[in-house]
């Protein structure tokens, strides 16, 4: 019962970065004013996707660690 949580949290973040990689690519102005090109918006694509690696990372190594320490 309790992967199923995680499963469910999985989802959710998946859910997000694909809205937030839509919104990144769709937006024609970013915060600070600067029109956005496509090589503008591949570098923010990229960032956002080593940002979310780095947290999956995290979250996969804190399952194998408990899940290893339940056996």
């Amino acid at each position: 019962m309790k992967t199923n949580g995680w499963k469910i949290v999985q989802i959710v973040q998946l859910v997000l970065f694909v809205c937030f990689s839509v919104f990144l690519f769709l937006r024609p102005v970013d915060g600070h004013g600067a029109v956005q090109t496509p090589e503008v918006k591949l570098i923010s694509f990229a960032i956002w996707t080593i940002f979310y690696l780095g947290v999956l990372v995290v979250e996969w190594l804190v399952y194998a660690i408990v899940r290893h320490s339940k056996k």
